[in-house]
């Protein structure tokens, strides 16, 4: 295996066990409401919390990955998530538990944006979105992962031992990280030239960056509402028991997995490295869904909802690797890191604030079709603001 392809198996490797217990917690999140006594919305708040971290760290850590190099903000991402849910485990109630999850949530605004930063300088122009697609790949297969293993563990040995189980997958990625990665033999930090603007400075005022990055607030928002309240909604509403409704939370995140590298080689194939037709493919696709699922009730067929689950994370969980490219190649190699950091920081505030809103929208209607059907709305709202961005032509 080649250095550039042993370092994006490697990366991928991390992706996938960092994103195994916190993407899983939402499959069990039905134990942990019975066993702590938790209202409706405090059991879908879990993921939202552990987003709060990427929200204060991500645009941080892309600076000093810019600043200092890839591995220490790697191997520092993956120990933090780890610490985290080894203290999730042991919570005595749900306010502790929700400021584990936001401590181990700075973890992984450590991890994502310098793997980005990573593979991007690994890699050419013109296989960027497909390989940092395939990276981020990472996200939705932990959660097949953790959706498939963490409520059969929980079940036999109890949720706090599974989120225990997770917690060691990701320590070993970090020691696993600390013995093989490098970087790229050009990708040393680049000092910021005499009259230049800093990496921080730059992102911050480029107008294109932030209609990208709030646009992806309302894709990761409706994407993390799915997640959270797919297993259940399906219980609640369809009338599933735990295994069976996580499973099709597996299979959504299956789903993200193919949409990941689909929409990848879609950018940088088929529209020749343009990157906001995919993302208003995927966004189109997900208000779809999210109207068909508000009909979607008690006696649907197992097709249909695998049909659903699948379609769902195909376009709603698929997208997020071109958003990342996007925001790289629109800040330049200098301010890639930083660039990728504002995307996941504004980008996780829709994580954090979708699924309590979602919630009590759910609450106050006595219902989720006009909360789902809202989800659709919003998603139009943000494919306006997509639809200013201005592309850089790609370069080679």
């Amino acid at each position: 295996m080649s250095g550039r392809y042993r370092i994006l198996a490697l990366i991928l490797a991390a992706q996938t066990v960092a994103n195994v217990g916190p993407l899983g917690i939402p499959a069990i999140a039905s134990l942990i409401r019975s066993d702590m006594g938790l209202t409706l919305t405090q059991a879908g708040s879990f993921l939202s919390a552990y987003y709060i971290g990427p929200i204060l760290m991500s645009m941080p850590a892309g600076a000093l990955a810019d600043r200092w190099g890839v591995k220490p903000m790697l191997i520092l991402g993956q120990a933090v998530i780890a610490l985290g849910l080894v203290a999730v485990a042991g919570s005595p109630s749900y306010g502790v538990l929700i400021l584990l999850l936001v401590f181990a949530g700075f973890g992984y605004g450590m991890l994502n944006p310098t793997s980005t930063k990573a593979v991007m300088a690994w890699f050419p122009p013109h296989q960027r979105a497909t390989v940092v697609g395939l990276k981020q790949v990472g996200l939705p297969f932990g959660g097949v992962l953790g959706a498939a293993i963490l409520p059969a563990l929980a079940l036999a040995v109890g949720w706090r031992s599974a989120v225990l189980v997770a917690a060691g997958l990701i320590a070993a990625g970090a020691v696993a990280s600390m013995l093989v990665y490098h970087d790229a033999p050009d990708a040393a930090p680049m000092p910021t030239g005499p009259g230049e603007k800093s990496p921080v400075s730059a992102v911050l005022l480029n107008r294109d960056l932030w209609l990208v990055a709030v646009a992806t607030l309302v894709f990761a928002g409706m994407q993390t509402v799915w997640m959270a309240f797919l297993v259940l909604y399906l219980q609640g509403a369809v009338g599933l028991g735990l295994l069976s409704a996580s499973r099709y939370l597996a299979l959504a995140q299956l789903g993200g997995m193919a949409g990941r590298v689909a929409f990848g080689v879609l950018s940088d194939r088929t529209f020749g490295g343009r990157r906001r037709a995919p993302l208003a493919i995927a966004g189109c696709g997900s208000a779809l869904c999210s109207v068909a699922i508000a009909y979607t009730g008690a006696g649907a067929s197992a097709l249909w909802l695998t049909l659903l689950a699948l379609v769902f994370g195909f376009v709603g969980i698929g997208w997020n690797g071109v958003q990342h490219t996007l925001m790289a190649e629109l800040a330049g190699a200098r301010s890639a890191g930083t660039a990728v950091g504002l995307g996941l920081a504004v980008s996780s505030l829709g994580v954090t604030i979708g699924p309590p809103i979602f919630g009590a929208c759910v609450e106050w209607a006595g219902g989720f079709r006009g909360p789902w059907i809202g989800l659709a709305v919003m998603m139009g709202a943000g494919l306006l603001l997509l639809a200013l961005v201005r592309e850089r032509p790609r370069l080679a």
